[in-house]
């Protein structure tokens, strides 16, 4: 066999083999980005971030499906790692976002495949992870490892709900379920935020573990937002009762008013990280739980800003996404170099 083309499977396998968890977070920041750009009226370039999202996921999920036929204890290690196992959540939230642009595409069948297919994988992670994590015994509590990635639990929720928000065609019983899994999704923001917390206060912090991944401490607040949006759009519509439409709007509210707080502070983690501690700025998986919640936050602008009462954040909705756009442009020049000068 050719020693070039040796060394190229050797490379595959050992990526398959070491597959991260939360890879299908490219999919989830790409599919939201071109979400974005397509409401704001950039349907061209929507469409291609939107198209290259799903080749990213049916490739990516390929790989997957080899990890798990191939290595199925790594897959099964890396669920039962605190660290890593909510990085599966991806997967879900990948599909479901995919089923959104997929629907704003104007392609019903393939948006209602992906999400039915998101919606059965978040059954199963849902209570998979959580048991592992709470039943597997190991050496140190479970909460030491407690990081960013811990919100991919609210993300995956909150899109299920967002894509069933978009499918109400199934009867009055899909908003409220809809509904249903918005609040719960809430409430798991909640107490993923109380662990991620106390965390971070509890033990030390080090410039290898403030990874990008708490930016979705902000990222999945923003798609609480934009699934509220939708809510508030069915209940204008009367499929919810008028008497839940202001408890939706105060929440949302909230919500993005945490979301937006939290942005300063974020950005003096990537200070402290990058300038103070001097940790490189290379390519790493989580670099994509930035562009994602950017993305995500923009796109719960614009969808918010549609309704007339918060028609001023239509604006920053359209600023935002380009914000977003410039963090994937850089994201993809990070891993190009990785690519072409690997460690």
């Amino acid at each position: 066999m050719n020693p070039e083309l040796r060394a190229s499977r050797s490379r595959f396998t050992r990526w398959v083999a070491t597959l991260a968890p939360s890879v299908f977070s490219s999919v989830m920041a790409t599919g939201i980005v071109g979400m974005g750009l397509l409401l704001s009226g950039f349907s061209a370039l929507g469409q291609a971030f939107c198209i290259l999202a799903g080749i990213m996921f049916l490739g990516l999920l390929t790989v997957l499906v080899l990890r798990v036929v191939r290595y199925p204890t790594a897959v099964q290690i890396d669920a039962l790692n605190p660290a890593l196992g909510f990085g599966f959540f991806t997967v879900v939230a990948a599909s479901n976002v995919l089923a959104l642009a997929l629907a704003v595409l104007k392609l019903p069948g393939a948006a209602l495949t992906a999400l039915i297919f998101g919606t059965l994988i978040w059954l199963i992670t849902t209570y998979a992870i959580p048991a592992g994590l709470v039943l597997h015994e190991r050496p140190e509590p479970a909460l030491t490892h407690a990081n960013g990635s811990w919100f991919l639990w609210v993300v995956a929720t909150q899109s299920v709900a967002g894509g069933l928000a978009h499918h109400t065609s199934f009867g009055a019983w899909a908003a409220m379920l809809a509904l249903a899994i918005w609040l719960l999704g809430c409430a798991l923001y909640l107490l993923t935020a109380t662990l991620v917390t106390v965390r971070m206060i509890r033990y030390p912090n080090r410039a290898e573990t403030l990874s990008p991944t708490y930016w979705i401490f902000m990222g999945s607040t923003a798609i609480s937002v934009l699934t509220g949006s939708q809510l508030l759009g069915l209940a204008n519509r009367g499929e919810i009762p008028n008497w839940l439409q202001a408890n939706i709007a105060f929440t949302t509210l909230a919500l993005l008013a945490i979301g937006l707080w939290f942005i300063p502070l974020l950005l003096v983690f990537g200070i402290w990280r990058h300038i103070i501690h001097r940790h490189p700025l290379s390519y790493e998986t989580s670099l994509w739980a930035i562009v994602f919640p950017l993305g995500m936050l923009a796109t719960a602008c614009l969808s918010l800003g549609s309704i007339p009462d918060f028609s001023a954040l239509f604006t920053l909705g359209q600023i935002v996404i380009w914000v977003a756009v410039a963090s994937w442009v850089g994201t993809i020049a990070l891993w190009v170099a990785r690519i072409r000068h690997p460690a």
